[in-house]
Parts: C-alpha cells; sequence; structure tokens
C-alpha cells in the first residue's frame, strides 16, 4: 500500500474565530459560533479606526452550488467592499446553456451573515433577491432567491432546503493563516437538499432525492492581488450525497493548512496540498494533483462564465467554467472516483 502523508486531522471547532485579539487557526469539524474577524483589529485607543480598516479589506461571502442530475447552480451573496454582488447562475447540463441572474449593487445594500446560527445573508436590488437562512446547529440551510423575467432571460424562483445535520453531512470549517493575524475563514459543508427550480413557466427542478447542496460561508483577509484557483464537484446517489474541495491559494504552508477534501456522506477525508497545470489555458483541460499520490482529477470545461473589471483586466480577472470531472482521488479512508461528476472552476485574481 502506498503511504501518503495527509493533513491533520479536524479537531472541535473553538468556540470563537478570534480570542484576545489573535485568530484561532486550526481545521474544525463543526460550526465556530461566534464569527469576530474584526476583533483581530485589537483593543486600545485605535480600535475603532483599525476595525474600519480591517473590515474594508476584509473579502466576505456565502456562496452556494446546488442540483441534480441535470441541473447545476451557483449562487452568492457577495461583499468586496469596493462593491457587492447578488448573483445565481443556472446551468442546464443537458444543454451545455448558462443563464445569468445578476447584479452589482453598493456593498452596505447587502448583508453577509458572520455566523451560522439563527442568520441570514441576503440582498434584494434591480429586482434580484436572494436570502440564505443559516440554522446549521439545527441541521437546516435554506436558498430562497427571485427575480422577475427580463430582456431574453426568464423569471427565476429558486426554493430549496439542505439537510447538513450530522447523519447527513460533514463540516470542514478552516482558520488558515495567510500572515501572523490575517486568515482565511471558510465553512464549507455538502448535503442533501430537495427543493424547487422555476425558470418561466417551466418547473425544471429538481429530481426527488438527487438533489445536493454545497455551502461556502467565507471571510479572509486576504493579501492584494487575491488569487486562487479552485474546482468543487457534487452528486447524489442513493441518498448520499459525495464530492470534492480542491483548492491551491495564498495560505502558509498548505501541507497542514489547506481546503482540500473530499465528502462521502457524512464521512470527510483531508487531502494533500494540489497544484493547478492548464496547459491550454481557462477553457482547455485542467488538471489537480498532489505530490503524494493522492489527487488526479482533471476538469474539462464546456460551458464559459467570465467577469473581468478594468482596463486590459487590472482590477480583476475572473473565469469560471462549468464542465465534467474524472479520475480519482484517495483519502485517508474513502476512495472517489470523480468520473462523470459535473461542478465549477475558478481561475481568479482581484486587486479591487
Amino acid at each position: 500500500m502506498t503511504s501518503r502523508a495527509y493533513p491533520p486531522l479536524r479537531t472541535a471547532p473553538p468556540a470563537e474565530l478570534v480570542t484576545g485579539g489573535r485568530y484561532n487557526f486550526g481545521t474544525y469539524d463543526g460550526p465556530i459560533a461566534t464569527i469576530n474577524p474584526l476583533d483581530a483589529a485589537g483593543g486600545g485607543l485605535l480600535a475603532g479606526p483599525r476595525r474600519a480598516v480591517r473590515d474594508l479589506g476584509l473579502k466576505e461571502w456565502e456562496a452556494f452550488q446546488l442540483g441534480d442530475d441535470d441541473w447545476f447552480v451557483l449562487g452568492a451573496v457577495y461583499n468586496a467592499k469596493a462593491l457587492g454582488l447578488l448573483q445565481v447562475l443556472v446551468v442546464d447540463k443537458r444543454k451545455d446553456t448558462i443563464t445569468r441572474f445578476e447584479t452589482k449593487l453598493p456593498s452596505p445594500m447587502l448583508s453577509v451573515a458572520r455566523g451560522l446560527s439563527g442568520t441570514t445573508s441576503h440582498g434584494d436590488f434591480d429586482g434580484l433577491k436572494i436570502s440564505l437562512g443559516n440554522d446549521l446547529p439545527d441541521g437546516t440551510l435554506t436558498v430562497d432567491a427571485t427575480r422577475s423575467a427580463r430582456g431574453d432571460n426568464p423569471s427565476l424562483s429558486l426554493h430549496t432546503t439542505g439537510d447538513c445535520s450530522p447523519e447527513s453531512a460533514a463540516h470542514l470549517v478552516v482558520v488558515h493563516p495567510f500572515a501572523d493575524n490575517d486568515a482565511l475563514y471558510s465553512h464549507k459543508v455538502m448535503m442533501p437538499m430537495t427543493g424547487s427550480l422555476v425558470l418561466g413557466d417551466e418547473r425544471v427542478g429538481f429530481a426527488d432525492d438527487h438533489g445536493f447542496l454545497i455551502l461556502d460561508d467565507h471571510h479572509g483577509d486576504y493579501p492584494r492581488p487575491m488569487k486562487y484557483d479552485w474546482i468543487t464537484a457534487a452528486r447524489r446517489a442513493d441518498g448520499r450525497v459525495e464530492g470534492f474541495n480542491l483548492t491551491d491559494n495564498q495560505i502558509r504552508n498548505p501541507a497542514e493548512f489547506n481546503e482540500n477534501a473530499i465528502w462521502v456522506g457524512n464521512s470527510l477525508d483531508r487531502l494533500p496540498p494540489v497544484t493547478f497545470e492548464r496547459p491550454d489555458g481557462p477553457w482547455g483541460m485542467w488538471r489537480a494533483r498532489d505530490a503524494e499520490g493522492a489527487v488526479d482529477v482533471t476538469f474539462t470545461p464546456v460551458v464559459k462564465s467570465t467577469m473581468h473589471v478594468g482596463p486590459r483586466k487590472v482590477l480583476a480577472e475572473y473565469y469560471a467554467p462549468y464542465g465534467w470531472f474524472s479520475g480519482v482521488i484517495h483519502g485517508e479512508n474513502n476512495t472517489l472516483s470523480v468520473d462523470g461528476m459535473y461542478g465549477v472552476g475558478e481561475q481568479k485574481r482581484i486587486t479591487v
């Protein structure tokens, strides 16, 4: 049997993200009750100005990916502080098409929750309304989004409920260091989902017992430029959700601190750090691998999605294709074939 070095196991979460002005760095197996990133600014007479500066640099979003055998939906309530974004992107896997419901707005006009117990992340602007209801201690997550028809786009009505109870899902909660007291906090969980997706007058999803939902709650003191590579996918069969998350970002010591994992039902295996290869650019084939032989995944994009900002993409260069995966991932306890999985990738560089 091949011997591989895996990151440390997840541990029980601390009560709060920041204690005594310092982040509680680690990788945890459940929600952190108090998400207080601005407390990393410390106390004293200048605490107020330091908190304000820190808040301006904090990138915050609550995002989701959900779907079934025929549909894949990505959405977010995103606060980059320079601007806000509400987004729901609906991909038809059968037709290789994407329908976009999104609007930019002043960041004070949306809210990204800090904490996932009895909270909501929400925004309502230019006809697009998104609300993400968080009650993770009780094992539920709700996603609701609506917009009326306009132009060539139909109306949107999305209403789903995810089951993230201990019997159905596993949590990956990371507090990982960019610097001595700058951190990435992220809470990811894959879970079964039930609900409906209506485009125009047609109910198009979701198939009974095939719905899945991925949560990505995210607050980060990212360096500038902010950059990372990321792929994720999930599916549900026989009532069980399985999937993966692979990221190459700016975290220190990725052998210990990374977001790489596979989910198989309510079991989660952490993975070694990975690197990405895109010899033919963002629309060609991607390959994610590690040095331990645990991860060998190929991503073949079939649907393009971009969002660039500034002349010559100087403020933001962002590619987010959708497509099919193949390959295998070996965890410490589970091996996951990703052949035939559908998901999304991101190649991101943002200076704004």
